[in-house]
């Protein structure tokens, strides 16, 4: 009985290896060569065992462990090689991986899946299989594809069959395939729940789609999941005369109101975009007779329901600010602003880069002078005009305003309050004239300026739980008031902003020969040596963020008032600035 068994054993085996050779014969790949050997000797092994039983073979029960240690070691090798080609990112794997077509293919794999696990239940297996042969029949791209015994779609043969359509037409193709196919599937799936519960599943759905695919699911999710549960809630008549009335090529509405999306993906994704926009602005024009001005406030409703990645992409398409008047226009007033603000910021940064690094390269007061001077009519004029129309619409000068325009606008003005220090602090940056700056000079006690900063930074240190620590003599020095608490404020401010939690900030002021010597110490975590230098550059930043102007600032600041200051730290142990002011007296 052993040896039959052994046969079939070995006869199967044989057939097994016969696969994975033509698999490996077809995509040749390296890591499929290792597995191929693995599997080879699996039907030797049972060959052994037929010989074995008629012939004794001395130590013949080593054989047994080692084939199977030999067959364990060439799929460690091959699992091995498979990892390390997806890994580095010019495996053909890895490629395969990332190309949008398979990416879509796969993703319309888990939309159909998702529904295909929902109707079953429903309507059984049959009628779906009978729904994929009616897809075949009409997109032969889809040819191979079927349902498995666990009741879900394989599109394997999709995977091998597609290198043969050109690559430009693939997704075009898919999309408009699998759309017919996943259209079909909720048709069904509407027959047993209301359709809000299908569009809301779908939503989940889209809501993981990677974001290289997304434009290609965008038109789907506008039409099928913002558009038609709206046509659904339309009585027989209404939805002839929006059948008759809005007709455009390639979105097809039916008797029972679903949208037809398919047809679309014929063309290229702008004249897709182009077709959304009117089909929306001719139907919007009927509801707005059928459902008066409740229209807009559940088509902006659905819109905002959408998930993030695809509401992103119609940021990305332009399509919102063509949308008909009273849908999404507060997402109207964010874009238009934000593309605005875009263009100028990209104008302004590209005139200010210019100006810098012409400053730099030259190291000339001209043209350090030239570069306020954009700075002061570039940024300045546009600034002041926004915030005179941001004072007049918070104050309702311009008409009333609800609850979050009245958010949105203090939001603007709060930011509009940063960019004017910003530009303030952009104007110290240039050394400070000699003669400008004794015009401004007087006598005072350090330790009034260093209480004075204490007292306006101690709230932001006790959010972190940090302690200030003064020593201050009483030093007097001769300077600007305003520029030295400024210089000093910056540097206290980097040493909070840099220290951890419920650390520590130590500043001590004492006698040094003429000079006053100034120390801010904190036990944060340090800088390296090779950024010491760097810091007191402007826009110089770490990996935290910020602007880079602080500490620029207060070097400007201390050498124009004839002082030093410098940083001594060690990555771990905190920092120690170091700054040395003329003092006046004795």
């Amino acid at each position: 009985m052993i040896v039959p068994l052994s046969f079939l054993n070995f006869i199967l085996s044989m057939l097994i290896l016969i696969v994975a050779f033509k698999i490996y014969d077809t995509y040749r790949r390296d890591y499929m060569f290792w597995f191929l050997v693995g599997i080879l000797l699996i039907p030797l092994i049972f060959l052994y065992s037929i010989i074995e039983y008629g012939i004794e073979i001395p130590k013949g029960e080593l054989f047994y462990p080692i084939a199977v240690i030999a067959i364990e070691i060439m799929l460690i090798i091959g699992e091995k090689r498979l990892l390390s080609s997806i890994k580095a990112e010019e495996g053909e794997e890895y490629k395969i991986l990332l190309r949008e077509d398979m990416m879509l293919l796969k993703t319309f794999e888990r939309i159909s899946n998702y529904l295909i696990a929902r109707i079953s239940p429903l309507i059984g297996i049959k009628n779906i299989e009978d729904s994929v042969e009616e897809c075949i029949e009409k997109y032969p791209i889809l040819a191979g594809m079927y349902i498995t015994p666990d009741e879900r779609i394989s599109t394997y043969a999709i995977e091998k069959n597609i290198e043969r359509i050109e690559e430009e037409e693939r997704i075009k193709k898919l999309s408009e395939a699998f759309s017919f196919f996943i259209e079909r599937l909720m048709d069904m799936y509407a027959a047993f729940v209301p359709y809000e519960k299908i569009a809301e599943d779908l939503r989940k759905i889209f809501s993981r789609v990677d974001p290289k695919i997304t434009r290609w699911l965008t038109p789907f999710a506008i039409l099928k999941i913002v558009i038609e549960p709206i046509l659904r809630k339309c009585k027989p008549d209404e939805l002839t005369e929006i059948r008759i009335s809005v007709v455009i090529e390639g979105i097809k509405i039916t008797k029972n109101a679903s949208i037809e999306v398919h047809e679309l993906y014929q063309y290229d994704m702008q004249e897709i975009m182009d077709k959304i926009i009117k089909f929306v602005e001719r139907l919007h024009y009927i509801l707005l007779r059928i459902f008066r001005e409740e229209i807009d406030r559940e088509l902006t409703k659905k819109f905002r329901l959408l998930p993030n990645n695809i509401k992103e992409e119609l940021y990305k398409m332009g399509l919102i600010k063509y949308l008909p008047s009273g849908i999404l226009e507060e997402e109207k007033l964010t874009l238009m602003s934000r593309e605005k603000l875009i263009e100028e910021l990209a104008e302004r940064k590209r005139k200010l880069e210019e100006a810098y690094k012409r400053l730099a390269e030259a190291k000339l007061d001209r043209m350090k002078a030239n570069f306020i001077n954009i700075i002061a009519h570039e940024l300045r004029t546009p600034l002041t005009v926004i915030k005179t129309y941001t004072d007049l619409l918070l104050h309702e000068k311009m008409g009333k305003l609800n609850k979050m325009q009245k958010e949105k606008i203090r939001s603007i003005a709060k930011n509009i309050k940063k960019l004017e220090e910003l530009i303030n602090d952009m104007l110290h940056i240039p050394s400070i004239q000699q003669q400008e700056l004794e015009l401004r000079k007087e006598n005072f006690y350090i330790k009034d300026v260093i209480r004075n900063i204490v007292d306006e930074l101690k709230e932001i240190a006790k959010e972190k739980k940090q302690r200030i620590l003064v020593d201050v003599d009483d030093s007097m020095v001769n300077g600007d008031t305003n520029l030295i608490e400024k210089a000093l404020k910056n540097v206290v401010s980097n040493s909070i902003k840099y220290t951890q939690e419920k650390g520590k900030i130590e500043i001590e002021a004492k006698k040094e020969g003429r000079n006053v010597h100034i120390k801010i110490r904190d036990n944060g975590k340090g800088i390296k040596k090779g950024e010491l230098e760097k810091i007191f550059e402007p826009f110089y930043t770490s990996s935290e963020g910020g602007i880079g102007l602080g500490l620029a600032i207060a070097k400007s600041i201390i050498e124009g008032h004839g002082g030093e200051i410098w940083a001594e730290s060690e990555p771990g142990k905190g920092t120690t600035f170091h700054i040395l002011l003329r003092r006046v007296g004795k």
